[in-house]
């Protein structure tokens, strides 16, 4: 047999592993406490106890390692603040893996996040905005687009760090436009000055773009001459930050909750290192993601597949509240100005008010 073979019975081998229905750590039993509500806690323990699986992970170095991995992954994992102490430079807390706590380096490269509804990807996508906006905000920039209505991204919008937040196909294409001839004029500033990528250039700054939901820019899906125009423009503009934006400083978190063959642009995708996965529908979904079936059978909200080029884990991503994330960025909310109105607004007979007020920006 090939190490694919064994590989490919994977689920074979944690079916053997975790044939109990239900596993209580000794431990968690003495510690209970009889002078308060002991049902209560013994209530607690079942609970978590239903989900102490066993994993396993497998690797052939010319043997055949099989790891079988007990810790246990916790059921709930609250944010706390604390977690952002353990970040260095470009790092955002992650979760909880079997091997301890991790977090990701957003220096790694572009980012593909998939997730059904309500499974813990808006969650995350809140958290990775917030700890970038706290950890680096000076060097930070960001461009939101939600072309679901834009309401998961309401309270970043005046975060000085948050250049646009789009919400439809028109101001999704404005604000990608605007990227490209950023970046454009990046390149030229490389080519100039004989620098390779951003970090022999020493530029701290990065632009980091959050598309949400993919299905919605996608020409595949669109109907209508002139949406799918629009969106052809749009995905052309993506491609490209996902093929050489990496070296210019611009991250790109490509998002979708029903990822399909049509869906996911391919080359986008490619040019992912990092996938970030919640439970997703199907097997089918989880192989145009991952190129493997496991999304599915994730188990519970907030759990998820972090798959990078050394290989993948198990998580437990952190839940922020709102309240929480309202408090961490408190400190770089600024009053934007709209822009102004066109200057034929003020048609005849609408004459300005005598005792209006005029607001000038200075």
């Amino acid at each position: 047999m090939s190490f694919k073979d064994f590989e490919g019975k994977i689920h074979h081998f944690r079916d053997g592993l975790n044939n109990k229905k239900m596993l209580i750590n000794l431990e968690d039993v003495l510690k209970i406490n009889i002078r308060q509500n002991w049902l209560k806690q013994i209530k607690e323990i079942i609970r978590n106890a239903k989900h102490m699986q066993k994993d396993v992970e497998m690797e052939y170095d010319g043997m055949l390692h099989i790891k079988v991995l007990d810790r246990a992954l916790p059921v709930d994992l609250p944010f706390s603040e604390s977690m952002l102490g353990g970040c260095i430079d470009w790092e955002v807390p992650l979760g909880m893996t079997r091997y301890g706590f991790v977090n990701h380096d957003m220096e790694r490269g572009h980012i593909t996040l998939a997730g059904a509804t309500r499974k813990g990807k808006t969650v995350f996508l809140k958290l990775l905005i917030t700890s970038l906006i706290h950890q680096q905000p000076g060097n930070v920039k960001l461009t939101l687009i939600d072309l679901k209505g834009g309401l998961a991204f309401t309270r970043f919008k005046n975060a000085k760090q948050v250049l646009e937040v789009a919400t439809d196909l028109d101001t999704a294409r404005s604000a990608l436009e605007r990227v490209k001839q950023e970046m454009d004029e990046m390149k030229g500033w490389f080519d100039h000055n004989g620098s390779e990528d951003i970090k022999e250039a020493g530029i701290e700054t990065r632009h980091i773009i959050i598309i949400d939901e993919a299905a919605q820019i996608s020409p595949n899906i669109i109907t209508g001459k002139e949406e799918k125009e629009k969106a052809r423009k749009c995905e052309e503009v993506l491609s490209e930050i996902a093929r050489i934006g990496a070296g210019l400083g611009y991250r790109l978190v490509y998002c979708s909750q029903y990822p399909t063959a049509d869906v996911m642009n391919k080359q986008i995708k490619q040019n992912c290192d990092t996938v970030i996965t919640y439970k997703l529908r199907d097997a089918i979904a989880s192989r145009v993601v991952l190129d493997e079936s496991g999304a599915e059978n994730l188990p519970l909200p907030g759990r998820a597949i972090y798959k990078t080029p050394d290989g993948s884990q198990i998580v437990q991503t952190p839940f922020i509240t709102n309240e929480q994330i309202e408090e961490l960025i408190k400190p770089h909310i600024i009053i934007k100005t709209k822009k102004e109105a066109p200057a034929d607004e003020h048609r005849e007979g609408k004459a300005d008010r005598g005792n209006s007020f005029k607001f000038e920006e200075m």
